[in-house]
């Protein structure tokens, strides 16, 4: 005699409409989470290009200030930045330095932050410059403090600082505006 074995429920294969949903939700969990991820590195990347930006300007009047030492320690009549206000003014334009017509280096200086000022400017959002004189004490060398400011684009509302904002800038610039980021570069001429 044969053997035969009782009838067997038929087994169901597939997914079931449970397992669909939980795996759409872990898909679009990640999907979330990496559009945040693209936002936060282009955030960190347009900051980076600023500050980026900011440090060859002060590298740029650094260099220039190196290049007219006598007109880097006139103070005022040099390189020394009078208004502090963020954002700062544009120095007053001045006529160009050229072998027909030379400067002497309190000339050179107006006419290198004529210049600089403008470009600082036209390169960074509400860019200001701020530049202050020290005179050394012996045996310490005279020295420049340049500060090179921006206000940060991407701060997530107006009135909120983020991270460390403004801790690297001059006294007032934060109070007058709270998205403000800086680089600080000390020049001995």
């Amino acid at each position: 005699m044969p053997l035969t074995f009782p009838p067997t429920r038929a087994r169901a294969s597939g997914f079931s409409l449970v397992e669909v949903l939980v795996a759409m939700f872990v898909v679009a969990m990640g999907i979330l989470a990496l559009a945040g991820l693209l936002q936060a590195s282009t955030r960190y990347a347009k900051m980076s290009e600023l500050r980026s930006n900011a440090t060859l300007l002060a590298n740029d009047i650094a260099d220039r200030m190196r290049a007219n030492a006598v007109g880097a320690q006139l103070g005022v009549l040099g390189y020394d930045s009078t208004g502090k206000a963020f954002p700062t003014t544009v120095a007053a334009p001045h006529l160009a330095c050229t072998s027909e017509a030379p400067c002497d280096p309190t000339d050179l200086a107006r006419a290198d932050m004529a210049d600089w000022t403008a470009r600082v400017r036209a390169t960074l959002p509400k860019g200001s410059a701020w530049i202050q004189f020290r005179a050394g004490k012996a045996p310490a060398p005279d020295s420049l403090d340049v500060w090179v400011g921006w206000a940060d684009p991407l701060t997530l509302a107006p009135g909120i600082s983020t991270d460390r904002s403004g801790t690297e800038c001059p006294p007032g610039w934060k109070a007058a505006e709270p998205s403000v980021r800086c680089v600080y570069l000390q020049v001995t001429p």
